[in-house]
């Protein structure tokens, strides 16, 4: 079991990244910089992700099965009772919510009209030292092509990446100015744009069109 271990550690692992022209906000029609971008080889599946673990390890597929269908039950319930769950090195995960309708004070809102959005996930620091050791980058081997709608989508952590990027620059941003900026469409960069307010990463100013975001300090 060991030997499987120390041979499966010391395999060459390599992932692929291509480079993208940055979107033109100022509209000024010279070229841009550079950005780099992760280029997926394909997705492991969760059958084919045990299958590994149990090649490599010698803990059996049934084991492995219910300890993961343990964790996951185990980690569900944990978040719907309002906790942020550690797990081990992997890091935090956290309840994300929305509002079903936009209000200005308080007393307007009520709990039934809170909702789950999804999870905000928060890597732990050892595994981020130990990931960046072991992932040795290298260009894709077939270049994407530089039209960014046939490029994968940006993550959330990679449009507020752009976004920040924008901040140095300039004080504030509008809805169509962050759609430009990170490809979505107008109601994707709403969207957004109220994920990073709920965060507290971002304050909205203004009514209707005239509506612009500033970084919180």
């Amino acid at each position: 079991m060991f030997l499987m271990w120390s041979t499966h550690k010391n395999i060459q692992m390599s992932a692929y990244y291509d480079l993208f022209e940055k979107p033109d906000i100022r509209q000024t029609g010279e070229q841009q910089p550079l950005y780099a971008r992760f280029i997926p080889k394909g997705t492991i599946e969760r059958k084919e992700f045990l299958d590994r673990v149990h090649l490599f390890t010698g803990i059996s597929r049934s084991l492995l099965e219910g300890a993961m269908a343990s964790f996951m039950d185990e980690l569900r319930d944990c978040l719907a009772d309002g906790w942020t769950v550690e797990l081990g090195e992997l890091g935090y995960f956290t309840p994300s919510l929305s509002c079903r309708r936009e209000v200005m004070e308080k007393k307007e809102l009520r709990a039934a009209s809170v909702t789950l959005r999804g999870l905000n996930f928060r890597l732990g620091k050892e595994f981020y030292n130990e990931l960046d050791k072991k992932m040795q980058l290298e260009r894709h081997p077939q270049s994407a092509s530089k039209s960014e709608s046939s490029a994968p989508l940006l993550s959330v952590e990679q449009r507020f990446r752009l976004l920040e990027e924008y901040f140095q620059q300039y004080p504030c941003i509008n809805r169509a100015q962050y759609a430009r900026l990170t490809g979505r469409s107008v109601k994707q960069a709403v969207t957004d744009l109220n994920l990073f307010i709920e965060d507290g990463l971002l304050t909205r100013y203004g009514a209707g069109r005239n509506v612009v975001y500033m970084r919180n300090k």
